[in-house]
């Protein structure tokens, strides 16, 4: 029931935006993106939502991946609520995808979602929230007790879970290792951040990195899956952009793979090039092939952050094409292939995206 509430209220919003048309903004980039920040942040519930539109709840992975730029934005007491909002409600069940605005942890798909779990402590280490870490222990515990159910061998299990590409069905996936890795390192930073073994880490006996780099690398890039050597865009980003992996030779053969394929073309980033309905959950077909050949924002900000270490004057066109695009269209969440927000009959596109946050880290960097 919550799943249908979630794509009535989307497909509501489509319907709307069929009529008048997406929003209009005015100001400079860094003046819509900090509106939009703010604007992201529930001050009755007292949590950082996803967005103002298509999503307005507690995404662990998409607030995991903008914890590091809040802070830096001077968010951290926002960010402590959010995450005491997130663990009250968590610690009844399990991490998952989403809280939705009824306050009911689900995910979607309805399946396990490793990256939610390894993103939630990161959020935590990143925030150094020693408190929560203490009083939640028991649950964040078991939490990594669950998370160790789907390693097998080294390496995850031979099964489909969700994920940051969360239409697609992989199984044994890259992405889903890379969580694992990033786990891992995320409960030995908290212990040390505690000054006590606090979390048992249970994943460190299986030298994930190391498999990574043995079942995954292929000499030029990290492939799919365990048996899958296609180039999907995500994978080569964020080994790198979660400093998993830090082999500048790795980084610029996976750089380069991305660039040799289109994939930062006509800006970053698509996961794949090609076009096809195969391999998708059921789901797809009301957002055709939106996890193939469309840009998402939330895949090109951190590509851009990873490209500046080693082509700083190609990031820096990249941060100059998103500045005229926040400037015309918002912090749009995923454009077509041609350059345009995303829009079918079903979906449109979110414009006002908590990811903004990490344009204005990314812009300050350059």
């Amino acid at each position: 029931m919550s799943l249908i509430k979630e794509g009535l209220r989307i497909f509501s919003r489509s319907i709307k935006i069929s009529f008048s048309g997406f929003a209009k903004y005015s100001g400079n980039d860094e003046q819509i993106c900090n509106n939009i920040v703010s604007k992201c942040y529930n001050k009755e519930k007292q949590f950082f939502q996803a967005s103002l539109g298509n999503y307005p709840e507690f995404y662990s992975r998409d607030f995991g991946m903008c914890t590091a730029s809040l802070i830096k934005l001077g968010y951290r007491d926002k960010i402590i609520k959010t995450l005491e909002y997130a663990l009250s409600h968590y610690s009844r069940n399990q991490i998952t995808v989403l809280i939705t605005p009824e306050d009911k942890p689900i995910n979607f798909p309805s399946i396990y979602s490793p990256d939610s779990v390894a993103y939630l402590f990161r959020s935590l280490r990143i925030a150094k929230a020693e408190n929560l870490v203490i009083k939640y222990k028991n649950f964040l515990n078991s939490e990594i007790k669950r998370f160790e159910e789907i390693i097998e061998n080294g390496i995850i299990k031979y099964e489909h879970y969700s994920g940051m590409r969360d239409h697609a069905i992989v199984k044994s996936s890259c992405y889903d290792m890379i969580m694992a890795c990033m786990l891992c390192d995320e409960i030995e930073k908290i212990n040390k951040l505690v000054n006590k073994k606090v979390l048992d880490n249970r994943l460190k006996k299986y030298d994930l990195k190391k498999n990574l780099i043995k079942h995954y690398w292929n000499g030029r890039y990290f492939k799919n899956s365990i048996n899958d050597d296609s180039f999907v865009a995500h994978n080569n980003v964020f080994p790198y952009w979660l400093d998993v992996i830090n082999d500048k030779k790795m980084l610029s053969s996976s750089m380069n793979e991305i660039q040799r394929n289109d994939l930062d073309k006509p800006f970053p980033a698509k996961y794949v090039a090609e076009r096809t309905s195969k391999g998708f959950v059921w789901q797809n077909i009301f957002v055709r092939n939106w996890e193939t050949d469309k840009i998402w924002t939330f895949l090109g900000i951190p590509y851009i952050d990873v490209l500046l270490k080693i082509n700083k004057k190609t990031a820096k066109m990249h941060i100059e094409q998103y500045k005229k695009l926040i400037e015309k269209n918002g912090f749009v969440e995923v454009y077509d292939k041609n350059g345009l927000p995303y829009k079918t009959l079903f979906f449109a596109a979110d414009t006002d995206m908590l990811w903004a946050c990490m344009y204005l880290e990314i812009k300050k960097k350059k």
